[in-house]
C-alpha cells in the first residue's frame, strides 16, 4: 500500500502546455511530454429555429439564444493514475484533471468516493494499493455519468472518443473503460466501430494517456464534433423505415421527476395520433432507428430526449420542463440535428403528498410537478 496522496483538481489547460496541432502530433507518436491542443470548431449548426413558452415562462433562467459551442481541446499525459468508474485521470503528485473528473464531482464535489480516498483536515487524499494493473497508452473517454445515463453517454463521452478517433489516436492508445452494457458496446460500435478494452480494476497506471475535455458536460454546450458524431451514429444504425412518426416518450416508469398527470397527458396525445414510447425499454440501435423516423417528439425532460439527436432535419422537438428544473441542452442537440426545439415551462414543485405513494417511496425520487393540459395541448396542437 502506497503513501496517501492529496488531490488538487485543476483545469487541464492550466498545467497542460499548449501546441499546436503539429506539435501534438510529434508528442502523441512519441507518447510525450504531456501537452494540450485546441480543437478547432468548424462549421455552425444546422438549424437555430426554437420556441419557448409556458405557463411558468417567467420562471425560464436562461437568454433567449441558443447555447454557445464551448472550447474543447485533446491532452496528452504521462504516468498516470486512471479510476476507470469514475473517469478520474490523476498524475503522480495527486494533481486531479478536471474534465475527466467533473462529472464525477456532481456527486462527490471532494471525490472522496474514490476507491481508496480518505479526507484528512478538508483534503481527499489518495491511497494507491501495489500491484495495479499497469498500461503502456491508453485513451479513456468514460466519464462517470456515461457509466448509467444514456445522455451523458452519448452526449459527453462519444463525442470525446470520436474526437479521439478522428485524430488517429485509438490504434496507438486504445481506449479501455470500466465494464460497459450492451447498449453502450451497441453505440460504440456504431461511432467508432473499434473495440474497447473493459477493465474491472478501480485503479490502474497508464504510462501515456489522451483524453478530450469534452467528458466535462459537452452536452450543455456542443458545437460539430457533436454534429460530426451524429452522422457517424446514423452511418452505422439500422436505417429509418417508414416516416412521419409522432412519438411522445413516457416517463411514467421513472420517480426521480413525477410529472403527476401524465397518464392523462398520454391519452390526449394518443388521440392525436402520437404513439407512447418507452425508450430504455429499446435497444440503442431500435432507439436510433425510432427517432430517425419521427416527425415530432413530445417529452418531459430527461435521457431519453437525447434521442432527438437522432431526428430528421425539420423535425419538430417539444420538450416539458419544470421550472425548477430547466436547461437548454436538448435545445442544443436539436440544433445540431437540424430539428426545431420548443421548450414549455411549467410550474414546480407540487405538494409531495399530490405524488403517488409508490413514487415516493422510490429511492431517487426529488419531486413532483403538474402539467395544465390545455395550455400544453395547445402548445402541442401549434407545432402539428
Amino acid at each position: 500500500m502506497g503513501q496517501a496522496t492529496p488531490l488538487r483538481i485543476v483545469d487541464e489547460t492550466s498545467v497542460l502546455p499548449a501546441v499546436d496541432a503539429e506539435a501534438f502530433r510529434l508528442a502523441v507518436e512519441a507518447s510525450g511530454p504531456p501537452v494540450c491542443v485546441p480543437l478547432p470548431e468548424a462549421g455552425e449548426p444546422v438549424t437555430d429555429a426554437f420556441r419557448i413558452g409556458g405557463a411558468a415562462l417567467d420562471a425560464w433562467q436562461f437568454e433567449h439564444r441558443p447555447p454557445a459551442p464551448r472550447p474543447l481541446h485533446l491532452c496528452l499525459t504521462n504516468d498516470v493514475l486512471h479510476l476507470p468508474a469514475f473517469g478520474v485521470v490523476m498524475l503522480a503528485d495527486g494533481t486531479t484533471l478536471k474534465s475527466s473528473a467533473r462529472e464525477a464531482m456532481e456527486r462527490w464535489p471532494d471525490l472522496s468516493s474514490l476507491p481508496g480516498a480518505t479526507v484528512e483536515e478538508g483534503v481527499t487524499h489518495l491511497t494507491v494499493p501495489s500491484g495495479i494493473p499497469t498500461f503502456d497508452r491508453a485513451s479513456v473517454f468514460l466519464a462517470w455519468g456515461g457509466n448509467f445515463n444514456y445522455g451523458h453517454f452519448v452526449l459527453d463521452c462519444l463525442p470525446s472518443l470520436v474526437a479521439l478517433d478522428e485524430h488517429g489516436l485509438l490504434e496507438r492508445y486504445p481506449p479501455i473503460a470500466p465494464p460497459l452494457t450492451a447498449w453502450q458496446r451497441d453505440l460504440i460500435a456504431m461511432a467508432v466501430g473499434k473495440p474497447v478494452q473493459e477493465v474491472k480494476a478501480p485503479i490502474v497506471r497508464i504510462g501515456a494517456a489522451v483524453h478530450s475535455t469534452s467528458m466535462d458536460h459537452y452536452l450543455h454546450g456542443p458545437g460539430d464534433l457533436l454534429t460530426r458524431t451524429r452522422t457517424r451514429i446514423l452511418a452505422a444504425a439500422p436505417k429509418p423505415r417508414i416516416g412521419g412518426r409522432k412519438l411522445y416518450f413516457s416517463r411514467r416508469g421513472h420517480s426521480m421527476r413525477v410529472m403527476i398527470n401524465e397518464p392523462a397527458l398520454e391519452a390526449a396525445l394518443r388521440a392525436r395520433g402520437f404513439e407512447i414510447v418507452r425508450p430504455e425499454r429499446l435497444s440503442a440501435a431500435d432507439q436510433v432507428q425510432m427517432a430517425q423516423d419521427a416527425q415530432i417528439i413530445v417529452a418531459p425532460t430527461g435521457a431519453a430526449m437525447t434521442n432527438a439527436l437522432f431526428a430528421p432535419a425539420g423535425a419538430r422537438i417539444i420538450e416539458i420542463q419544470p421550472q425548477n428544473f430547466t436547461s437548454q441542452w436538448v435545445w442544443a442537440l436539436s440544433r445540431r440535428a437540424g430539428a426545431e426545439w420548443r421548450g414549455y415551462v411549467c410550474a414546480s414543485p407540487v405538494d409531495p403528498r399530490k405524488v403517488g405513494w409508490r413514487h415516493r417511496i422510490r429511492r431517487g425520487f426529488r419531486f413532483g410537478y403538474e402539467v395544465p393540459l390545455d395550455d400544453f395541448l395547445a402548445f402541442v396542437d401549434a407545432a402539428l
